[in-house]
């Protein structure tokens, strides 16, 4: 019996002194923790329990809470699972769960979860939702949520939504946007909305710009306040002042004027001017198919006589085609391809050859 009952006494004590006190071998920490799970104070490189730390140094991984209290050292191959909170900032490879910072999080390569920093959040790749109240700069991807209170830096791909009093900028979005600017500059495949405009090289979906907006190639309904520019519209453009580009189909409706350098194919309607060389469909406006393009002391006004070809319906209070082959209706007008007698007519004109 003596025996056994002081075996089991040596093995009950060791235990307890295990639980109460294990210091680290590199004496950087004070652990309470048995085979790496429990309570360490200090910079242990290893744990799975709680953390508290003045400064991150070469950390390997920490599963669970860890609190860093001042500006960490280089933690290139650190990984955080869990909760990681930091005074001024948590650095690592990889954040995994919730990260929250007094200044900022930074991780080399990806940052999975909720991270947030009153400065901002940087990473290689994001997954779920990063927040900076002056910016966030994630290189490659973000898949879920940016929220900047100033500016999102440039990454390369951004799939979710992306939102910022400043401006919201990718080279790729596939998602939705709002901010001052939304700024794609390659493209963007879902809704943009910018205060101030939006741009994109290739847009399908919805943009609406406060001032305006535009890009090379736009595909879906467009909305700007003072104008909008593209290429090539394909669907609806509406702007209290002007839309222009090389070619417009679709439904184009602009309060001063709508022109282009190449074709109309659809329903354009302006309130002052509308032109374009090539026009398939109806336009409406004060003047069809030409504008005034300068007044000088030698011409006084003069006009620009755009429309070359005219395939449906004019109606305005001059209209203008060199080739008309529909209907005009209006105060004056005026197809060059009639018979002289027919040419300028006023109220209504046709050509239907």
């Amino acid at each position: 019996m003596f025996p056994v009952m002081r075996l089991s006494l040596i093995r009950s004590f060791l235990l307890a002194a295990t639980l109460a006190v294990a210091v680290s071998a590199s004496a950087d920490s004070l652990d309470l923790a048995v085979n790496g799970y429990g309570l360490s104070f200090g910079n242990s490189k290893r744990l799975t329990g709680i953390r508290i730390n003045a400064v991150d140094r070469d950390v390997e991984r920490i599963n669970g809470v860890n609190l860093t209290l001042w500006t960490p050292g280089q933690n290139p191959d650190a990984q955080f699972n869990g909760i990681a909170l930091a005074v001024i900032g948590t650095k690592a490879r990889d954040i995994n769960g919730i990260a929250l910072s007094g200044i900022g999080v930074n991780a080399r390569e990806n940052v999975r979860g909720f991270s947030a920093g009153l400065f901002g959040v940087a990473a290689g790749e994001a997954t779920g939702v990063v927040a900076g109240l002056f910016t966030t700069n994630i290189e490659t991807r973000v898949r879920g949520i940016e929220v900047a209170g100033i500016w999102t830096g440039s990454t390369e791909r951004l799939e979710g939504v992306g939102v910022s009093v400043g401006s919201v900028v990718a080279s790729e979005i596939r998602g939705a946007t709002a901010g001052l600017f939304s700024l794609a500059s390659e493209s963007q495949v879902g809704i943009a909305l910018g205060v101030g405009g939006f741009f994109a090289r290739r847009m399908t979906g919805l943009g609406v710009g406060g001032f305006g907006g535009g890009g090379e190639q736009l595909r879906g309904v467009f909305v700007g306040g003072l104008g909008l520019g593209t290429h090539h519209l394909d669907g609806v453009a509406l702007s209290l002042g002007g839309i222009g580009g090389e070619s417009l189909d679709g439904i184009m409706i602009a309060g001063l004027g709508l022109g282009t350098t190449g074709e109309i194919r659809g329903i354009a309607l302006a309130g002052l001017v509308n032109f374009a060389p090539r026009v398939t469909g109806v336009s409406v406006g004060a003047l069809n198919g030409f504008y005034p393009d300068r007044i000088d002391l030698e011409d006084f006004l003069h006009f620009d006589f755009t429309n070359q070809e005219f395939n449906g319906l004019q109606v305005g209070l001059f209209n203008y085609s060199a080739e008309l082959k529909g209907v005009q209706v209006g105060l004056i007008n005026y197809a060059a391809n009639n018979p002289r007698w027919a040419r300028l007519l006023p109220l209504v004109n046709l050509h239907l050859r």
